[in-house]
């Protein structure tokens, strides 16, 4: 009975070190296009670009539009679309999706009982583009949820892999013990409510593995202290994260960070803290778990996918976000939505694509006017965003009538005592983009009056 248990664990080990080698030597995959038909307010067929527009995928992606326009129906159709890798032996060329097919006609369903399609492309080889081939699948369906067509090619486990994360916006961390119900890679992008994994109780633990380990301390040190460093980059005004064991007044083991206030517990911090910490963290235990033998599981291969990336983040976070986003995860394909021109300005070569309105359907813009080097009101008041002016609606409004009667050919004494009211209403309009500017021009406004009213 011994020797049976010993030959099973050997079993057991050498198939876990056969998929560990087996994931090394495979190739990643890369989301390169997305075409959708009749899938929610999406009508005709169209396609969504994920590439850089030399056909290869884009590191950055960022998906705009007004709200309940698509944004995360795009997204929820890229979490379903990973595919199920077959063992080498099978030779078949369809049905390599089962369980796509039946999640994409259950939770996204057809757009008014017509027939839907959706078709993805796939880059094969590494993110800049080297070495890269394509490979797709389609998949076609009706209203009933019965499958009409499902074609594409077999993806073989000893030959591509395919991570992709997704991430709500929500993005709830979880308060149980990591050994409880956690949510799977996409779920949070469909439910609301789905808690991440506990943030506090995983580094924890990546502590505790670090200093009680000794076969594994080195790699468990390295992810440790490479988390917590991704940490420290990214949340602003934290220098420190420490590790408190139970004692006098701290029942349980804990988490605490500096701020210029002092140490605060995880579950103190503000909900901007503790969002970006949560997904941060659930992310790194994943590759960590994905690629437990890398020397830096954080530069591996993978495609994420975030909801309203900007949500709860102050706009100097949202300014630099993307920047430690590229620099701690440098094989990452991130694809997200926003609703801050801070977000877009900060992204110089990213894609960018708008979703916009037009009758009864949305359309899919993959090529906006380029932003490159605009001002966040340029680009507010731009294609991208829509608005017609970066004042306030009252503001505008008061710009408009004077506008209207200074427009007149003649003014009467009732016209000029109404511009002179409305002058008064609007006051100095700063132009200067510092705010030593607007004083000094400020300044200069008010001596040219003073010159004007005395004559001199």
């Amino acid at each position: 009975m011994a020797a049976k248990k010993k030959a099973s664990k050997t079993v057991k080990r050498s198939a876990a070190k056969t998929r560990v080698a087996a994931r090394r030597r495979a190739t990643p995959l890369y989301f390169l296009t997305l075409r959708i038909k009749d899938i929610r307010c999406f009508g005709a067929e169209q396609l969504l670009d994920l590439s850089d527009g030399k056909g290869r995928p884009a590191p950055w992606t960022i998906i705009l539009g007004n709200n309940g326009v698509g944004k995360t129906t795009l997204l929820q159709c890229l979490a379903l679309c990973e595919p199920q890798a077959m063992d080498p032996f099978v030779e078949k060329r369809t049905g390599a999706f089962p369980r796509v097919a039946l999640e994409l006609s259950r939770r996204i369903g057809s757009r008014r009982g017509s027939w839907a399609m959706l078709a993805v492309g796939f880059h094969k080889g590494t993110l800049d583009g080297h070495d890269g081939d394509t490979k797709s699948f389609r998949m076609d369906w009706d209203p009933a949820s019965k499958l009409k067509r499902l074609s594409g090619v077999v993806f073989r486990k000893d030959e591509e892999h395919f991570a992709c994360h997704g991430y709500g916006a929500t993005r709830r961390m979880g308060a149980g013990a990591l050994s409880g119900k956690v949510s799977s890679l996409n779920e949070s992008l469909f439910q609301e409510d789905v808690p991440l994994r506990n943030a506090e109780e995983w580094l924890l633990q990546a502590d505790y593995a670090a200093s009680k380990a000794p076969a594994r301390e080195k790699f468990a040190k390295a992810n440790r202290d490479r988390i917590v460093q991704v940490l420290l980059d990214l949340l602003p005004d934290i220098d420190e994260i420490t590790f408190v064991a139970p004692g006098p007044g701290v029942p349980v083991a804990r988490v605490e960070f500096r701020t210029p206030y002092g140490f605060v517990g995880m579950r103190d911090l503000s909900l901007g803290y503790r969002t970006l910490i949560a997904w941060m963290v659930d992310l790194a235990s994943r590759l960590f778990e994905r690629y437990p033998e890398s020397a830096n599981p954080l530069a591996e291969p993978a495609v994420v996918l975030v909801d309203e990336i900007d949500l709860h983040l102050h706009p100097a976070w949202q300014r630099r976000l993307m920047s430690y986003l590229r620099e701690h995860f440098p094989k990452t394909q991130f694809i997200v939505t926003a609703h801050s021109p801070l977000v877009v300005q900060s992204a110089a070569d990213a894609n960018i694509v708008v979703l916009r309105k037009e009758g009864d359907h949305v359309i899919i813009d993959n090529n906006p006017a380029s932003v490159k080097g605009w001002r966040v009101d340029q680009i507010l008041t731009s294609d991208l965003f829509g608005l017609s002016s970066a004042r306030s609606p009252q503001l505008e409004s008061l710009l408009q009538k004077r506008t209207q009667l200074l427009s007149k050919a003649r003014l009467s004494a009732s016209d000029k005592a109404r511009v002179k009211e409305l002058d008064a209403q609007i006051g100095f309009l700063p132009t200067g983009e510092t705010q030593n500017e607007r004083e000094a021009l400020e300044i200069i406004q008010r001596f040219a009056q003073r010159v004007h009213k005395e004559g001199v």
